[in-house]
């Protein structure tokens, strides 16, 4: 992916990204009116609560983005291409961040992808360690998911008939989605097919040149591919490792509205039902392609912790764990794909002058 292309394709995400602000500014205050909570509340709240436990929940967030660095590290090292830490955290940051503000996720692989190739990895590499990626993220929620549904059935049933099938449909889009990934890992002439369509299209709309260059890159880049995945495909303790650190990104974003609530002086004994909650409004934001899952998160949130505490807990709950899991972890990442990407012109500018 050349760099022109990436900024030209973030040109439409700035559309994406207004309209995620004023889809979140209008959740923030939807949910602060229906609390029946001021900022001055909110920031009393802050000042008296735990600030061990609100360290954690912040060391927590960033877990979310380190821990899926580091599962893309250990599958392209596998593959032969060793990174640093750092860029391993980059790469990340670029999928949560343009994940967060794009539908349906849309955004983040092709970001984190611009700088894996700026690392001087080839493109074959890049798509296949990002979707075994995607595999082993999609099998840890739904690992994390199934174990709720057997250990607390009666957590689901509390939630209302709207919550109960957002819950049932994120399950099975991630399942499917899982599926997916799994057979363009496997088959990849699936692959080939939706390439030869997309240049049949081209034909059809008269762009022949365009349709040429397609088909005969196809072919050498499916060979690299299938390449690829052989060697992916071969390191199970890779994977293991990938799949292991998918699971601790996932629980470390769990985790987050856990130490929140201990920060505001929750109850030990509501953590177990707290933590199965929170495992259940995961897989309800997966069902719709909402940027970040802004509202149906919100929406899962709130009516899960009301079965737990009060009212005005569950909303000062709410907006205290969404802020640092979501938009404080999206700011961080944010700031991480700046530097990146300042550091990758810098570089660029030196090699130019030499």
């Amino acid at each position: 992916m050349k760099e022109k292309s990436f900024i030209k394709q973030n040109k439409n995400k700035i559309i994406c990204f207004i309209v995620t602000l004023l889809l979140a500014a209008f959740t923030i205050y939807a949910v602060f009116s229906g609390g029946g909570i001021s900022f001055d509340e909110l920031m009393t709240c802050i000042k008296n609560a735990s600030w061990p436990e609100l360290i954690l929940a912040m060391l927590s967030m960033l877990g979310f983005i380190y821990f899926e660095g580091e599962a893309i590290r250990v599958i392209v090292a596998h593959m032969g291409y060793p990174t640093k830490r750092s860029h391993g955290f980059v790469y990340s940051a670029a999928d949560v961040y343009f994940s967060a503000i794009t539908p349906s996720a849309s955004g983040g692989q092709p970001a984190s992808a611009f700088f894996m190739m700026r690392d001087g990895m080839p493109g074959a590499a890049v798509m296949t360690a990002l979707l075994v990626n995607l595999i082993m993220y999609t099998l840890a929620v739904v690992t994390i998911g199934l174990v709720d549904v057997i250990f607390f059935p009666k957590i689901f049933l509390n939630f209302t008939w709207a919550g109960k099938l957002l819950i049932i449909g994120g399950g099975l889009i991630l399942s499917g989605f899982a599926i997916l990934f799994y057979l363009l890992l496997k088959k990849p002439q699936i692959i080939k097919a939706a390439g030869m369509g997309i240049a049949s299209l081209l034909r059809k709309l008269r762009c022949h040149k365009l349709a040429d260059k397609i088909e005969k890159k196809m072919e050498s880049a499916l060979e690299e591919y299938g390449q690829c995945v052989e060697v992916v495909l071969g390191g199970k303790s890779m994977m293991v490792k990938a799949y292991i650190l998918n699971l601790l990104q996932r629980l470390s974003q769990i985790v987050v509205t856990l130490f929140t609530y201990m920060a505001m002086h929750g109850e030990w004994h509501n953590l177990p039902k707290l933590f199965a909650t929170q495992i259940y409004v995961v897989l309800g934001s997966n069902c719709v392609p909402i940027p970040g899952g802004v509202g149906v998160a919100d929406y899962l949130m709130l009516k899960g912790y009301k079965q737990l505490m009060t009212k005005g807990e569950a909303y000062r709950l709410e907006i205290l764990s969404r802020g640092i899991s979501f938009y404080v972890c999206m700011i961080i990442s944010m700031v991480a794909v700046a530097i990146g990407y300042i550091v990758i012109k810098r570089k660029k500018s030196l090699e130019k002058r030499k």
